[in-house]
């Protein structure tokens, strides 16, 4: 520990002799999602509709921020049907049964809504929905028109040939999804690059909510799992092949906004703890592994002009390092930084961030500094429904790979980020 708490206080002497590179972690990476940001889509029935009669169509709203968000609903929208030649605007109307106007959704978590509609009895076959202010198309199968029975009632089962019995089977198996949906959610960045060799660098990342109870005397409510798989292809070669990947399962306890807004609702602070395996699974000689034990704090502030700052320092220790690896503190330290400034429009979906990933050596050497760029394209009109976000990614220094953890490289990527 005296050991840990002095390699520590090298990286902040260390860090105090460079105050310009400092000026840059300033602006530098947060966590996945920390714009509050709230995801929706529309899924249509997994039946054939009749024509002519009521459905619904159901609103997804996934909650991709640490923070806890009141969502607002509007009571009607505008959808336009289209199948073949012919088209139609209709309404859909929000149903009251579900979850009201407004909805509270956790972190991380997801809530859903239902739109009733009718369907023009001279539609069938596949017909396109298209749904204003959500670019989105959904496809739905409409069936031709018969006698209308009456909704969510047990004589309109009958008539469609679903007995009872399958009704309270299919409304648990919706359950048990529902249930798993809540509790999964994005963790770190995921993306897909291509540019210096290796050419294609590509992550994946989930975190998996082990309990739902939010009992304030309850540890365990906040217990996550996670993996995040990091892997650089050699892509564009006569003989393409994974160069290295890095696996990493984790387990930790996440605390979201733990001041509660106490000193107001332009800065919060997330704390994270836990333990995370990193290894690469290439056996042999090539093998590189490390168990290590963490504390995470992510402090995020509210700025003028639409601007969020998010600092997440993470300070480490290692409990156990592969045969193969057993310098590999030298090179990777005890403590690293990330921070972003993202910028949002509140009128659109426009977004656009800054941020970078910086880490140091146990002797205050082999330092390793990587930016990265993220942005959508909903400022041009012609690529407004262009969901994925673009982003550029700049490495230099030490350990761009588990399998370089101690060699130097530089590379530049630019790709798709899907979410962050």
């Amino acid at each position: 520990m005296r050991r840990f708490l002095r390699r520590a206080s090298e990286f902040a002497q260390w860090g105090a002799r460079l105050p310009a590179l400092c000026t840059v972690l300033f602006l530098s990476h947060s966590t996945p999602a920390r714009a509050a940001d709230v995801t929706s889509v529309f899924v249509p029935p997994s039946a054939p509709i009749l024509a002519g009669s009521q459905a619904g169509l159901w609103l997804y709203s996934l909650n991709n921020s640490s923070q806890k968000v009141v969502q607002t609903f509007k009571t009607s929208l505008i959808c336009t049907l289209i199948s073949g030649s012919s088209s139609s605007n209709i309404v859909l109307a929000l149903n009251p049964d579900t979850n009201g106007m407004t909805a509270l959704i956790p972190p991380g978590g997801f809530i859903k809504q239902e739109y009733l509609f009718t369907v023009p009895s001279t539609f069938s076959g596949r017909v396109r929905a298209e749904i204003s202010e959500y670019n989105q198309v959904v496809q739905l199968e409409v069936s031709a028109a018969g006698p209308v029975a009456p909704r969510s009632t047990e004589t309109a089962q009958a008539a469609k040939g679903v007995s009872i019995t399958e009704k309270k089977t299919t409304t648990l198996t919706q359950v048990i999804s529902n249930n798993i949906f809540n509790a999964l959610s994005f963790y770190e960045p995921t993306y897909f690059i291509l540019g210096s060799y290796p050419a294609a660098e590509f992550q994946f990342s989930i975190k998996y909510k082990v309990l739902n109870y939010e009992g304030p005397r309850n540890p365990f409510a906040h217990l996550y799992f996670a993996y995040t798989q990091t892997s650089f292809w050699d892509l564009i070669s006569p003989d393409p092949s994974f160069y290295d990947t890095s696996y990493k399962p984790s387990v930790f306890l996440l605390y979201p906004d733990v001041l509660d807004q106490k000193i107001g609702e332009k800065f919060h602070l997330d704390l994270q703890g836990g333990t995370e395996h990193e290894s690469n699974g290439r056996g042999g000689t090539g093998e590189r592994s490390l168990y290590t034990v963490y504390l995470q704090p992510t402090a995020t502030f509210d700025l003028p002009l639409n601007l969020k700052l998010a600092l997440q320092p993470r300070i480490r220790d290692y409990y156990w390092v592969g045969h193969n690896n057993p310098d590999i503190a030298d090179y990777r330290g005890y403590a690293d930084l990330l921070g972003s400034l993202t910028w949002k429009d509140p009128q659109s979906d426009e977004k656009i961030q800054f941020a970078t990933k910086f880490r140091i050596g146990d002797e205050g050497s082999h330092p390793g500094l990587q930016f990265d760029l993220r942005f959508n394209l909903a400022f041009v009109s012609l690529l407004s429904n262009f969901n994925p976000t673009i982003q550029v990614q700049y490495f230099t220094g030490y350990g761009q790979t588990l399998r370089q953890y101690n060699q130097t490289s530089h590379a530049i990527r630019a790709g798709l980020c899907l979410t962050y």
